[in-house]
């Protein structure tokens, strides 16, 4: 199978790469900075190229079978306050618009994303709140990109990973039913979640779908 690996360089997006390469996939790794990504490998290309751009996606696209999104937005202090931050001047909007444009002009429909378990419906966060203002500019960028993936006709999968750790994999993993509530407590290991994200790629049964993974 050809994947493009959107935000390869980040933590969770080289583990995607390099367990795909192991798996004998032909990968695209997407990336803004080719010099970040030092993951080598048979089947790997490596494609430099502005994410909210969606040229830039088309030509990534060309050919690949599916897509996986492990892009982030950082958090950046706001003056109003140390609980405060707002996203990338919404990134995650302005890149999902673009991949979805790309996809359907390229003719990709399978498209797996990851997000953050704190917009899932059973999340809580506790005594914890405040993570929840912390956070509120990224997540509301996030939750907008994800209804545009919604209203797409593509075949997405949005998975809400919780914590995202760089503790060794485990076999522990494993999907969280809405009846059970998560919070911040709940982690996964960044190879796990990488392990999930590329298993949805292949399971038509999440197909337009939303799933939250979790290590414990």
């Amino acid at each position: 199978m050809k994947i493009l690996v959107i935000g390869a360089s980040g933590k969770t997006g080289r583990e995607v790469v390099q367990q795909a390469i192991d798996a004998g996939e032909q990968v695209t790794a997407f990336v803004r900075d080719a010099a970040r990504l030092t993951i080598r490998g048979p089947g790997l290309t490596v494609f430099e190229g502005d994410v909210t751009d969606p040229q830039d996606l088309r030509n990534a696209l060309a050919g690949q079978d599916a897509v996986i999104s492990t892009l982030g937005a950082r958090a950046r202090s706001t003056v109003s306050g140390p609980f405060r931050t707002k996203a990338d001047e919404g990134l995650m909007q302005k890149s999902t618009a673009a991949l979805i444009e790309a996809a359907e002009a390229e003719g990709v429909r399978r498209v797996v994303v990851m997000s953050t378990f704190m917009l899932a419906p059973n999340f809580r966060a506790g005594i914890l709140k405040p993570l929840e203002l912390y956070y509120k500019s990224m997540n509301d960028d996030k939750r907008a990109a994800e209804e545009l993936l919604r209203r797409s006709p593509l075949d997405w999968t949005i998975v809400w990973a919780t914590r995202l750790t760089d503790g060794e994999p485990s076999s522990a993993a494993r999907l969280v039913p809405v009846t059970e509530t998560v919070t911040p407590r709940n982690t996964i290991a960044r190879s796990d979640a990488a392990a999930f994200l590329l298993a949805q790629v292949k399971d038509h049964k999440t197909i337009r779908r939303e799933a939250v993974c979790t290590g414990n």
